[in-house]
């Protein structure tokens, strides 16, 4: 039986009262029912109850789907919307041979940190001869990575905590993990570093590669077994905490700094004058379900401001922007006008805590947003506590290189 893998109690469930509609972002470019949660799990049920065949308009339709899981807090019925498309994502995948070769290539990397620091020095030295494209997802990055500096181990701190360095983040967004161990030593934790090169799976989740996913989520909680791990890729973070096993605890860094912040005696100073548009990511707001964590710890330093569109995505979505790379421009589109709402002379950042949002944005930035610096949330915080600069003699020899 097609799609035999998915819950016939979750598909029943749904009633068709469309209250996702407004929530979905591909729905919200096409006005298409078919391209909404609400016709995704009416073309699952028809194919599986074998009434419509799996034909190309079919797999376009459940393909196209972002997986941000907007749909989930916004329906009153509970629909397990994530539980209906996560095993119709894998069997579409592992049908298609094409998708497999070009997936177990696209994500070949992520598993290999030499390659994958080697694609990363190419990338680099093409953005600096304007070769790479403007759409393509990726932020500015350096052709030599910055070491990370984390401060010897205290005994009067109170207790150990471990970055996870995951594979993206650790290549593309050092500066956001020097931050996050700069902003949790100035917590009173002691700060370890996970195994540099370890990826936990979350972006082939994403892509219907479920076997490789689950070999490396269920090495991941092997590694860290019974550790509070601190996540700052919101992507990562979602899919540790639903998936992981073994861990004591997977949390979102601004969450943890949201909730310890208050028992630090921290001098937090005067607030400055720099005004924040925080974009939520959807891993955060629709999954983990702890965006607010950055606008309460970011309001204590800067003025925020939210914006009116009630958390809808951005269009990155995994690898989604690059398979799907005209919906995902119609999606920024809508973003990027949203934000724009908001924008004036003192806005200075645009922040987001998943490496794909904030690749997302900078990637389709208009002209008009120069001026303005994307950045992740706990940078904006380790800046504010000026975390680096009064810590600098405390740190210990570079971690590492890798």
């Amino acid at each position: 039986m097609i799609f035999a893998a998915v819950d016939p109690d979750d598909l029943a469930s749904c009633v068709s009262c469309g209250l996702c509609l407004p929530h979905c972002p591909t729905y919200r470019i096409t006005g298409n029912d078919s391209q909404s949660p609400r016709g995704r799990i009416e073309l699952v049920a028809a194919v599986r109850g074998g009434e419509i065949p799996l034909d190309d308009g079919v797999r376009d339709s459940l393909n196209s789907c972002v997986q941000c899981m907007g749909c989930l807090p916004a329906c009153p019925s509970s629909v397990r919307y994530d539980r209906i498309i996560a095993p119709v994502i894998e069997e579409l995948a592992s049908t298609s041979a094409r998708q497999v070769m070009v997936k177990r290539f696209l994500f070949m990397p992520l598993t290999r940190p030499r390659l994958l620091r080697a694609l990363t020095a190419i990338a680099a030295l093409a953005q600096r001869l304007h070769l790479m494209p403007r759409r393509f997802p990726i932020p500015p990055v350096a052709v030599r990575m910055r070491r990370l500096r984390v401060p010897a181990a205290s005994n009067n701190n109170r207790g150990e905590v471990i970055l996870f360095r995951g594979c993206v983040m650790d290549m593309w967004y050092r500066q956001v993990h020097q931050a996050t161990v700069d902003v949790l030593s100035r917590l009173g934790y002691n700060v370890r570093l996970s195994d540099p090169g370890m990826c936990c799976g979350a972006l082939h989740a994403h892509a219907g590669m479920a076997e490789p996913a689950s070999k490396l989520t269920a090495n991941v909680g092997k590694s860290h077994s019974g550790s509070i791990l601190i996540v700052n890729s919101a992507g990562c973070g979602a899919h540790l905490l639903r998936h992981a096993e073994g861990l004591g605890e997977v949390v979102d860094v601004m969450e943890f700094v949201s909730r310890h912040l208050d028992e630090s005696p921290l001098n937090l100073g005067s607030r400055s004058d720099d005004v924040v548009v925080v974009h939520d990511a959807c891993h955060l707001r629709n999954v983990q379900g702890s965006h607010l964590a950055t606008h309460r710890v970011l309001d204590l330093f800067y003025e925020v401001r939210s914006i009116p569109d009630d958390g809808l995505c951005c269009g990155a979505g995994g690898a989604y922007a690059i398979d799907h790379a005209a919906s995902a421009k119609h999606i920024v589109d809508r973003k990027n006008e949203a934000i724009q709402s908001v924008l004036d002379a003192q806005v200075r950042y645009i922040s987001s805590g998943n490496p794909g949002c904030a690749g997302q944005l900078q990637a389709h930035r208009p002209q008009t947003w120069n001026a303005l610096t994307i950045v992740h949330p706990i940078e904006l915080v380790a800046r504010a506590l000026g975390s680096e600069d009064r810590h600098q003699s405390h740190h210990q020899g570079d971690a590492d290189r890798s």
